[in-house]
């Protein structure tokens, strides 16, 4: 039995959509834990800092700990193949590390902040790490960035008290509903 050059063409890229549309599904799975993980801890670290603002330096600490353990152990237990990919996002990881790094750099220039504009620094760089992990990984990755941003702003300008508990349902709920999307989505 022989086959001809066209049905040979298509019968590669039909593999090859598989081929992506698997790798999408490995990649948004992950995602989703991690935006399910992240909104969780966020949220809550926002609603420390509404409630108890004397506690938000610790209440950050612990989001951070927690955060950046789960967010290993997700890594470790999620059972992702190792290729170039899982080399990608690795490489993903540590530019958001050195990005947050150089919040740490930002942050030293241009101290002192208000408590709000510390609140709004920090979602704001995360926010266009997923804008920049979007260039590789999909253009809903730019959307999540650049819709969190524009809430971001939003309560910045208009929240008033409230901004903190803004925060936790634009930036948490933001994250939590990003998840939710993914793992449907996967």
């Amino acid at each position: 039995m022989s086959i001809d050059p066209k049905e040979a063409a298509a019968a590669l890229s039909d593999v090859a959509h598989v081929e992506r549309r698997t790798h999408q599904a490995f990649t948004y799975e992950h995602s989703s834990r991690q935006f399910l993980l992240w909104g969780v801890l966020v949220a809550c670290g926002y609603v420390v800092t509404f409630l108890a603002p004397e506690h938000a330096g610790a209440g950050w600490i612990a989001v951070m700990v927690v955060g950046l353990g789960g967010s290993f152990a997700l890594r470790v237990w999620s059972g992702l193949p190792h290729s170039r990919d899982s080399r990608l996002g690795r490489r993903l990881g540590y530019g958001q590390l050195a990005l947050i790094g150089y919040g740490f750099v930002l942050l030293w220039l241009l101290w002192p902040l208000t408590p709000r504009q510390l609140d709004a620094f920090w979602p704001t760089l995360v926010m266009f790490c997923h804008v920049l992990a979007g260039l590789w990984l999909g253009v809903f990755y730019i959307i999540v960035g650049v819709g969190g941003t524009v809430l971001i702003v939003i309560g910045y300008v208009w929240a008033g008290e409230w901004y903190p508990l803004w925060l936790a349902v634009a930036v948490g709920g933001g994250l939590i509903a990003s998840g939710l999307w993914l793992r449907r989505a996967s």
